[in-house]
């Protein structure tokens, strides 16, 4: 990088899609979430799209600069310091004013943003790129995480997507890696990758365990998280809760042959 050209940024869109090649015809790797910090690895001849690392998650990928706010490093964690506000919901909106008023922006579930104590209900938001709203206080995660199949509840349905990171749309890796970092479980972004962050067990699983599935002399390629009794969570055409268990009429006989067993994160 060359003196004085900023080195980190800050997403500043509810979503920023990440592609492989910097141009919009490339498919869809990932994306990253308002508020997540990234450091800028490279840049497009004219200027357009930027290679970045999420330092979050250390997946790395070619955005489009208007989704981002670039700034020294410094400046990059005074936010992360501030932005103590996330998203609890699957989807909020803020707006110019108390309950009313045009939208500021949209913002889905794991964002950030600079949020203050609630009054009458809301809390006065800032966004990265300076933007101020507010935000109903229900949208904010409380301290306490709420219990995990009660955030599984609020995502059944969501649409498969892949490369997806948000509620809009998630694929399997993704569901599991947003789910679990709310519980204080820091996952890779890929299943293959999760796969190799985690223990096989030789007994029974618990909640927060994970399911690995994969075809035969493949990596594993779909992920879901262990709700317990055999049931778990996963993203597989919609976000839903599936079975191990033959005669479980959740049992997915497809799905079934790629079962490689129940893994436990390794915490790092």
């Amino acid at each position: 990088m060359r003196l004085g050209v900023p080195t980190h940024a800050v997403v500043t869109l509810p979503v920023l899609d990440v592609r492989p090649e910097p141009a919009h015809a490339a498919e869809l790797a990932s994306q990253l979430l308002m508020g997540e910090t990234v450091a800028i690895l490279g840049r497009s001849r004219d200027g357009a799209w930027l290679r970045v690392r999420n330092e979050a998650d250390g997946y790395s990928g070619w955005v489009r600069g208007w989704g981002l706010v670039q700034a020294s490093r410094a400046r990059v964690a005074r936010w992360r310091r501030l932005a103590r506000g996330r998203i609890g919901e699957p989807l909020a909106l803020i707006r110019a004013r108390r309950g009313s008023g045009a939208s500021v922006s949209p913002v889905f579930f794991g964002g950030r943003l600079i949020a203050t104590r609630a009054v009458r209900g809301w809390c006065a938001v800032e966004l990265p790129d300076g933007r101020r709203g507010y935000l109903a206080a229900s949208a904010v995660a409380p301290a306490r995480r709420p219990e995990l199949e009660e955030r599984v509840a609020s995502l059944l349905g969501v649409p498969y997507l892949w490369g997806g990171r948000s509620p809009a749309g998630f694929d399997c890796s993704a569901f599991v890696q947003q789910v679990l970092l709310e519980q204080g479980v820091n996952l890779p972004r890929d299943a293959r990758d999760q796969c190799r962050r985690s223990r096989r067990l030789a007994g029974r699983e618990r909640p927060g365990d994970l399911a690995f599935f994969r075809r035969p002399g493949e990596h594993a390629s779909h992920v879901g998280i262990a709700l317990g009794g055999g049931y778990f969570a996963h993203c597989r055409g919609r976000v839903m809760v599936g079975s191990v268990e033959r005669g479980n009429p959740l049992f997915d006989n497809a799905l079934w042959p790629q079962f490689m067993g129940w893994y436990r994160p390794v915490k790092r």
